[in-house]
């Protein structure tokens, strides 16, 4: 069996498909393990909530049992941190990258030192914690880049990254100029892995960091080509594995009051994620909207919880700071949502529909997304009203079109073990300590079975790992 080493940035949407992968991998007999940037516990909570992060992501993988190593936070991520927190749009994506490239040589070279004292056969990062890249290469580890979805790739009729433009958006000022925003925000980005790179010895390396498959071993994909828009330039390394949170099913739900939901109710469950849910006046709007006779709505409020709780809120909600969300999603009928990566994935693979009221980054090209693929509807920040969301939850519950075209999806993506694909894959690049390649004419998407004939063609007719249902 292999050693593993597991790394991320700390934010609950970047740890929670490696968290599941890597406790998988841990049932199959791999010894796994995770670095993460973090500090102790605090006998307080910090003010934007975004900065609880480093203590919190950290205290979830001990919590799971799994062992971990603090890296030392990098100069400037309270900054970036606080300045992310109270931006949206654009800007929003410019200073999230900022974030996850800052003291990227510090931080490299923290993990260099750990790895020297105690070696892993192969590194599994998220795509964007580029300090783990770089220590992969300059040891010359196998390691694999982990996406949670397809929006970093380019395809025909993709707009520029972050820029919330519909896909397919014809050529015309409005594109040109989000092409030029996004060449700026790729420039900068580039520079700084640059700027790192030299500093560690290794060579320039790719002009584009973002939007190309960034691993030459492998990249997973927790998606499904079913529920992207279509994607070029993967190169053969690359695999839709399917959304990976099988081992987060369950593990919260003792206690949660389900009895409480309504059969009789259309039932709206509202979430603004983990990160940017500290926003009590956007979940009130929403809230009012929601207050019409037939509806139920399930809050997950987050750190917008307090203030909810302590001021009058519609007869028809029940307001919680967490729920069990991969449990809640089959029992209701609709999910409004802020549009982060695992929670579209969850909600797609539940065969829901979405309302999607972004705030920044990925949020807006997820927004894209699912209009694109006619599961649910784009609602922008600054058109958001009471009526607004009226209309659309009307509309989404009146029109059939949007919950077939839901449930088609789920089926799409019932045939999918993201968590057991993704750790087939990752024991038989630790087996091989060669780059993994897509067969001449096997799908990029991996089905329950598709993953074990790939795994006979990449000559381990036996399975590493093999997949089992969630």
């Amino acid at each position: 069996m292999s050693d593993i080493a597991f790394l991320c940035h700390p934010t609950v949407g970047h740890l929670n498909t490696l968290l599941s992968t890597a406790l998988r991998m841990k049932e199959d007999g791999h010894r796994t393990r995770f670095f993460i940037p973090g500090g102790p516990a605090l006998p307080f909570r910090l003010r934007p909530d975004i900065l609880n992060n480093v203590v919190d992501v950290p205290a979830m993988v001990e919590r799971a049992g799994l062992p971990l190593e603090r890296l030392r936070p990098a100069l400037g991520v309270i900054f970036h941190a606080i300045r992310l927190a109270r931006s949206s749009g654009y800007e929003e994506s410019r200073i999230a990258l900022k974030l996850f490239t800052a003291g990227v040589e510090a931080t490299t070279r923290d993990i260099l030192r750990r790895l020297e004292r105690q070696p892993a056969e192969v590194l599994v990062t998220d795509f964007a914690f580029y300090p783990a890249l770089l220590a992969a290469e300059k040891l010359g580890l196998p390691w694999a880049a982990v996406y949670h979805s397809g929006l970093p790739f380019r395809g025909p009729g993709i707009p520029p990254w972050g820029s919330g433009l519909p896909i397919g958006t014809p050529d015309g000022p409005e594109l040109r100029h989000a092409e030029t925003a996004e060449a700026v925000l790729l420039a900068e980005l580039a520079q700084r892995v640059r700027k790192a790179r030299r500093a560690l010895g290794l060579e320039p390396g790719p002009e584009d960091v973002l939007r190309s498959p960034a691993s030459p071993w492998l990249n997973l994909v927790m998606s499904h080509e079913a529920i992207e828009a279509p994607r070029t330039g993967l190169g053969p390394s690359t695999f839709y594995v399917g959304p990976c949170f099988s081992t987060r099913r369950g593990t919260d739900s003792q206690g949660f009051p389900f009895d409480k939901l309504r059969a009789d109710a259309f039932k709206v469950y509202v979430s603004l994620g983990t990160v940017f849910n500290d926003k009590p006046e956007v979940f009130r709007t929403i809230l009012r909207g929601l207050d019409a006779p037939g509806i139920q709505v399930i809050v997950s409020g987050g750190a917008a919880y307090p203030v909810l709780a302590s001021g009058p809120l519609p007869s028809n909600v029940l307001l919680f700071r967490r729920v069990p969300q991969v449990d809640l999603l089959p029992k209701v009928e609709l999910v409004i949502s802020h549009g982060g990566n695992n929670t579209t994935n969850e909600t797609l693979a539940a065969g829901k529909p979405l309302l999607v009221v972004p705030v920044g980054g990925e949020q807006h090209d997820n927004a894209r997304r699912v209009e694109y693929l006619g599961a649910g509807l784009f609602l922008p920040m600054q058109s958001l009203s009471q009526e607004a969301v009226l209309r659309a939850v009307t509309r989404l519950r009146e029109e059939p079109g949007f919950r077939d075209r839901a449930e088609a999806l789920r089926q799409h993506l019932a045939a999918t073990d993201g968590t057991g694909t993704a750790a087939a894959l990752i024991a038989l690049l630790a087996k091989r300590r060669a780059p993994l390649r897509i067969p001449d004419g096997a799908p990029r998407s991996l089905t329950h079975e598709g993953l074990a004939s790939l795994l006979a063609s990449l000559g381990d007719p036996s399975g590493s790992t093999t997949s089992r249902s969630a």
